[in-house]
């Protein structure tokens, strides 16, 4: 039995072969589309990164609370090196805007500032600041910086004279002018100097201010404590700021005519008493160094011996 052979034609083999080379040719330009668009596509992709911006319409002025940020993505390229990340959302929270900004735009340092604290927060409870005209203090000419020490004197017209005295001792120098904190002198002068005072001190500066000339005088800044060379005097008394001793009623000196000589209680012992000078008047008939000296309140007063050729006296109080 003869075997049967099976020939495939020519032209199907070729066509094989061409559909095989079709297939490969599509897979491949698949492959290398694909990795030509991911080529393009990283091309075309932009570094992005996220940044500070205003939430809404902020008007200057505005006190920047966190409601009042959002965040933004920007092409890195574009963004400015003065932009604030968002690590750094803390640092804007209480600044006030010195500028209007529209929403979606960057907040940069230079758009607020933080604000100044009260000048009254230096100031220790208790404490009080007075500021005084340098044309009223001799101010070492321009020399005085803030946290200095000083030593306060006051010159004034007491009594037809000229006097000085001490006034306050260690007086810590707040301010000179606006300025609060030491520093080069920019040949600029100042009209004012502030000073740390207790209440007490505020009633001395302004009196001795009203009535006299105050003259700063500078001390070491570790130099203290007062000096008990500069406390003499009772400059209260001198600028009426003492307490006036209260008044002492007196009983009268009656004279009685009969009766001889009689004591006055004595006020020495009562608590305030004060001694004042006796006014005596003249009798008629008695010649001049009879009552030429005052006696003590708790001395008998007497009535001296007359001559008889002169006039009777006239008595108060009692019959001859």
């Amino acid at each position: 039995m003869r075997a049967l052979s099976f020939r495939m034609p020519r032209s199907a083999v070729l066509a094989g072969l061409a559909v095989s080379a079709g297939v490969l040719a599509a897979g491949a330009l698949a492959l290398h589309l694909q990795a030509r668009e991911r080529e393009l596509a990283a091309q075309a992709q932009v570094p992005m990164v996220e940044r500070i911006v205003a939430a809404r319409d902020l008007p200057a002025g505005t006190r920047l609370i966190s409601d009042h940020l959002a965040v933004r993505s920007f092409p890195a390229r574009w963004v400015g090196s003065d932009t604030l990340p968002v690590v750094r959302h803390g640092e804007l929270e209480g600044l006030v805007l010195t500028t209007s900004l529209r929403a979606g735009d960057a907040v940069l340092p230079v758009h607020a500032l933080r604000p100044q604290s009260a000048f009254s927060t230096q100031l220790a409870p208790g404490r009080r600041a007075i500021t005084l005209p340098v044309d009223q203090v001799n101010s070492l000419s321009g020399l005085l910086q803030p946290g200095d020490l000083i030593d306060l004197y006051v010159s004034f017209d007491h009594q037809r004279k000229r006097l000085t005295a001490p006034l306050l001792q260690g007086m810590l120098v707040l301010a000179t002018g606006r300025e609060t904190r030491m520093a080069e002198s920019d040949g600029q002068g100042y009209s004012t100097v502030t000073l740390d005072a207790g209440p007490e001190d505020v009633v001395k500066l302004v009196a001795a201010r009203q009535g006299g000339t105050l003259t700063a005088i500078l001390r070491h800044p570790d130099d203290a404590q007062p000096d008990r060379r500069a406390m003499r005097g009772d400059l209260a008394a001198l600028l009426g700021l003492s307490t006036p001793a209260p008044p002492v009623n007196r009983r009268p000196v009656i004279l009685y005519g009969a009766s001889g000589a009689r004591s006055v209680p004595s006020t020495a012992g009562q608590p305030g008493a004060v001694r004042l000078p006796s006014g005596w008047f003249d009798l008629p008939g008695v010649t001049a160094g009879v009552l030429s000296a005052v006696p003590a309140p708790d001395t008998p007063i007497l009535v001296p011996d007359l001559d008889a050729s002169a006039p009777s006296p006239t008595f108060f109080g009692g019959a001859e």
